[in-house]
């Protein structure tokens, strides 16, 4: 009697987890939804702008070039401007003075000025929706916006890995998107540059580099692979993503070592674990960050 009781007991547990792990990632897809009308109710205001998926202003911003592959550019048209991307978590001298970063090392995190400075907080309405209730940190926000979208070249920035000079096309405008309803917009991340309590530092870049070598064999072979920014993966098999049409849906997870989490706490100094299990997620996620123009 007592082992049924326990077995009836352990039963009703699991629904509870699953019905709250349900109602959870019902949570996070609204958010998304909220970044999504959010987003392109900024660029109906803005000329039809998209936000910048920066967290900071980008290096040598005043002086950075229109075409970067181009040594007698001219520096782009918007560089004396103040940058301000979606959110802004960055400390500066300027005045009045703004730092939107607390703590220190390990502890350094967002405060809520990092949300309140950026360029969607007045069209978010709750800064609630900038954090997914799945995610289990003490950080404020859990979603990264597309490197590809909203900028001059990946990122708007000449950084280190050379996407910038790889990826320059210039996806400011709603019209320069050629699939919207494909493109990826903002996704969970777990960034873990930043330590435990870090945030996901600018956009989301995948890898728009890997590359499908041969599709008939089982599995299927790659080059190219690595890993610059991976999704958090909260959900039982996928990934809740907006589209940039302001869309929500979700990507079913391919791999085992991308779905049980693997590859996230393989993180070590400043990459990720190669695992050639994950290579056709990285591959499929490749193919929405700019359809028709990343292949």
């Amino acid at each position: 009697m007592i082992s049924i009781i326990a077995l009836i007991m352990s039963l009703i547990l699991v629904g509870v987890e699953k019905s709250l792990q349900l109602s959870r990632s019902t949570v996070c897809r609204s958010n998304l939804r909220t970044i999504g009308v959010a987003a392109n109710t900024y660029s109906a205001s803005n000329k039809s702008r998209l936000p910048s998926p920066r967290t900071d202003t980008p290096p040598n911003w005043s002086s950075l070039k229109s075409d970067l592959n181009a040594a007698t550019s001219a520096v782009r048209e918007d560089a004396g401007n103040s940058y301000i991307g979606w959110v802004r978590t960055e400390t500066t001298t300027t005045s009045p003075p703004f730092n939107s970063i607390d703590g220190s090392g390990s502890d350094q995190h967002e405060t809520i000025l990092a949300l309140q400075s950026g360029s969607l907080f007045s069209y978010m309405e709750d800064p609630n929706a900038y954090k997914s209730p799945q995610d289990s940190s003490d950080r404020l926000r859990s979603y990264a916006l597309n490197a590809f979208i909203g900028v001059m070249y990946c990122d708007d920035e000449n950084d280190s890995n050379g996407l910038a000079k790889k990826f320059p096309f210039d996806t400011r405008t709603v019209a320069r998107i050629q699939k919207p309803a494909e493109t990826l917009l903002a996704l969970p991340e777990q960034d873990p540059a930043k330590g435990p309590r870090g945030w996901n530092v600018n956009g989301f870049r995948g890898n728009p580099e890997i590359t499908l070598v041969t599709q008939g064999d089982n599995p299927p072979t790659y080059s190219n692979a690595k890993w610059y920014d991976a999704p958090a993966v909260w959900n039982p098999g996928f990934i809740n993503m907006a589209r940039v049409d302001g869309s929500v849906d979700s990507y079913e997870i391919q791999s085992r070592q991308l779905k049980d989490g693997e590859l996230q706490s393989g993180y070590s100094g400043s990459s990720f674990p190669d695992m050639p299990d994950t290579n056709v997620d990285q591959y499929n996620i490749k193919m929405m960050l700019l359809p028709g123009k990343i292949k």
